[in-house]
């Protein structure tokens, strides 16, 4: 099957920190499955503290492995390149390079591709070095109408993937939860069969994340609260390092890494399901606000004196722009039961026959979203939107609405365009996202690869 573009790496805009079980990324400051769709080592950088002793042993270990990170990240930059071009880009010496080089071969996250970097010019061939496919994270994701899964490796290809439709707002957690381990599960045998190594998992969830405990603490549209979620998946997954984060956080850093707009650095995701939530690059950054919570962008208030949306207030966006409020506007009936299928793939197909119900339902959702979407342009001064989730889908009838909402109400529209995206990745942007989170920590902390080796094979002995 067809998947997105390759994954790309730029700047690295977190802090990585590990402890025993889990990867940590810091910001700056029914088991059946009927309705599945096949988805030298002490050369140091430059430093100004001449007059400190020699570094110990732990010191080495740690200016090693920054620098394991930091030719691991060159060579993800550049696609491909040498340890010449390496050195040279780097500042470390060719000796250095080459050592930290071999050691990035050994645990497979480097590997030579066998051609001359330079073809045709006179002297010793420069061989190059791309990324490894070895290692694999697992993305998974719990939406309020379905639960996904999807396995990765650094090079950005998929190598499982599945997707099941069913309505979560009907279970409490515990089944969910179990239903999303087995999928799990299923995924970590496929790459064992793969002969892959997983280094961990990301976990999407529709809510407010403590993201340090791994946490939920609200998911209006699931229902739950206070769900120490990470235990929980923890419990049923041992030994599977993994965290949670936002979907709609994980959307956006999915676009920037993967999707349409890598080279922006000003940008807001709005990640639209029944909920509709967004996440905000702000100068190449994640912006979480004072708590990690920012980017409940449904739950703006549109109209003070409009429908009760689920977390409890009224007139929120999302009760005007959700996929099934804008499908039963468009007369068209959702499912109910223990299993649902994909609303957003009715309204497109519905939408491409052109059935004016939707269309003109479509065309309300694209002003609503532009008008608040502009407030958002206004406030954080953006380069881009783009619409995920159900909105990447729908955007071809959502876009020129949008488009025409910012020229009207961006006061800075006339010197500072601000471009609309229909998402590269859709519905599975979130969790592509909890995926890439996890490759993402291994490219600025490579070490964590041998120790997740090491406890594989300790636990398979």
């Amino acid at each position: 099957m067809a998947h997105a573009r390759p994954l790309t790496f730029g700047e690295v805009p977190f802090s990585l920190r590990a402890d025993h079980t889990n990867l940590l990324l810091l910001p700056p400051g029914s088991s059946d499955y009927d309705d599945e769709v096949a988805l030298p080592d002490d050369v140091r950088p430059m430093t100004f503290d001449r007059l400190r002793p020699s570094a110990d042993r732990s010191d080495q270990t740690t200016v090693r492995r920054s620098n394991l990170g930091v030719v691991l990240q060159q060579v993800a930059a550049a696609g491909r390149c040498s340890r010449a071009r390496i050195a040279a880009e780097t500042g470390l010496t060719r000796g250095t390079v080459s050592s930290l080089v071999a050691e990035l071969i050994d645990l497979e996250l480097l590997r030579e591709t066998g051609e001359d970097e330079s073809p045709g010019r006179v002297g010793r061939p420069a061989q190059t070095l791309e990324l490894g496919d070895v290692a694999v994270a697992i993305g998974l994701e719990v939406n309020v109408d379905y639960l996904a899964v999807s396995v990765e490796d650094l090079t950005g290809r998929i190598r499982y993937e599945r997707r099941v439709f069913v309505d979560n707002r009907r279970s409490a957690a515990g089944p969910v939860l179990d239903r999303l381990a087995r999928m799990a599960r299923r995924a970590l045998q496929e790459t064992e069969r793969q002969r892959r190594l997983v280094v961990g998992a990301g976990v999407a969830v529709p809510g407010l994340v403590e993201v340090a405990s791994g946490a939920l603490l609200r998911a209006p549209n699931l229902g739950w609260s206070r769900l120490d979620l990470a235990d929980e998946l923890r419990r049923r997954l041992p030994g599977l390092p993994l965290r949670v984060e936002n979907e709609a956080n994980l959307a956006a850093l999915a676009e920037s890494w993967l999707g349409s707009v890598r080279d922006v650095r000003s940008f807001i995701c709005v990640f639209g399901e029944i909920g509709v939530g967004a996440g905000i690059f702000v100068d190449g950054e994640l912006h979480r606000g004072a708590h990690g919570f920012g980017g409940e962008f449904g739950h703006i208030t549109v109209d003070r004196d409009g429908a009760v949306c689920a977390c409890g207030s009224r007139g929120c966006l999302e009760t005007l722009v959700g996929q099934e409020v804008i499908a039963r506007a468009a007369g068209i009936p959702i499912p109910s039961g223990g299993r649902t299928r994909s609303v957003t793939d009715e309204l497109v197909r519905r939408a491409t026959d052109g059935d004016p119900e939707v269309l003109a339902e479509l065309e309300l959702a694209g002003i609503t979203l532009g008008d608040a979407l502009a407030s958002a342009v206004n406030l954080f001064d953006l380069d881009a939107v783009v619409l995920g989730g159900c909105f990447g889908p729908l955007s071809p009838w959502l876009v020129g609405a949008v488009e025409e909402a910012l020229k009207r109400r961006v006061l800075s529209a006339e010197w500072s365009t601000c471009r609309v995206f229909g998402s590269a990745l859709g519905e599975l942007a979130a969790v592509r996202g909890a995926a890439a989170l996890v490759l993402r920590e291994v490219l600025g902390a490579p070490w964590l690869v041998g120790e997740r080796r090491l406890a594989r094979n300790e636990a398979a002995s």
